[in-house]
Order: C-alpha cells, then sequence, then structure tokens
C-alpha cells in the first residue's frame, strides 16, 4: 500500500467510529474534532460569547483555533459538551431565549445551566432540556 493510501486510511479512521447495536448491522458514524466544533461555536455565537460560556480569556479560543495552544482534555470536554447543548437548545428556543436560559437559574438544577454544564458536563443540563422539551417545569 503506498505512503499517501495509508495516510488517507488511517486519517478516515481517526475521524470515524464504528457502532454495533444488539446484534444490527454496524454502522459508520463521522467524528467531529473538538477543534471543528469550537469553529462552528465561534461562528454561530461569536469567539466572545465561545470565551464567555466555556470561562476563559477573550483571546483563548482564536489561540487554539490559530493552533498557537492546543485544547486540553479537560477544555476538549467543555467544547464538546457546550457545542452539544447549544445544539439541543436550538431544537427548543431561538437563541437569544437559549442564551437566557443558558446563564438563568434552573429549579431543576438548582443552579444556572452554563454553571452546571462546565463543573459537572452535559448529563444533568441535557437531562433539564429534556424536562422542559416535556413541559416538566420545576
Amino acid at each position: 500500500m503506498s505512503q499517501a493510501k495509508k495516510r488517507t486510511t488511517a486519517k478516515k479512521a481517526a475521524t470515524t467510529k464504528t457502532t454495533e447495536s444488539h446484534g444490527k448491522a454496524a454502522r459508520t458514524l463521522p467524528l467531529v474534532p473538538a477543534g471543528e466544533r469550537l469553529d462552528g461555536l465561534v461562528r454561530a455565537v461569536g469567539n466572545n460569547r465561545v470565551a464567555e460560556l466555556l470561562q476563559v480569556s477573550r483571546s483563548q479560543p482564536s489561540r487554539w483555533r490559530s493552533g498557537k495552544e492546543g485544547i486540553g482534555p479537560e477544555s476538549t470536554r467543555k467544547v464538546l459538551d457546550l457545542d452539544y447543548v447549544l445544539s439541543r437548545l436550538a431544537q427548543l428556543y431561538p437563541a437569544d431565549v437559549a442564551d437566557t436560559w443558558l446563564r438563568s437559574f434552573n429549579a431543576h438544577l438548582g443552579a444556572r445551566p452554563i454553571d452546571v454544564l462546565m463543573l459537572r458536563g452535559a448529563g444533568p443540563v441535557v437531562e433539564a432540556i429534556d424536562a422542559e422539551a416535556e413541559g416538566a417545569f420545576a
């Protein structure tokens, strides 16, 4: 196998995940690296808003995006969690309402969703979003 073909195959393997579910045929899911998710977040809400939501300096997302600094494991988790939560909120609310929801006290969580997201991850916040979607307002 040529070197170019090996590199292409390795790159494809690094950006896909094969899954199997209860005896069903395997399927390949595309994986989107954290850097690409960060790019999408910045395009959607702006660099400064992303920095504020991730609780980092305003210059940090730009440094990550330019490659001047790598995104560490904890920051990677936060970027991926924020991307997922904003995507879920976009299914329920216009952008301004979703932003207010993230920054306002939530009785289901006992705190602001953005704070819970940064400290505990997406799980509890997604549960709160699901509760809202089901109409179970605490």
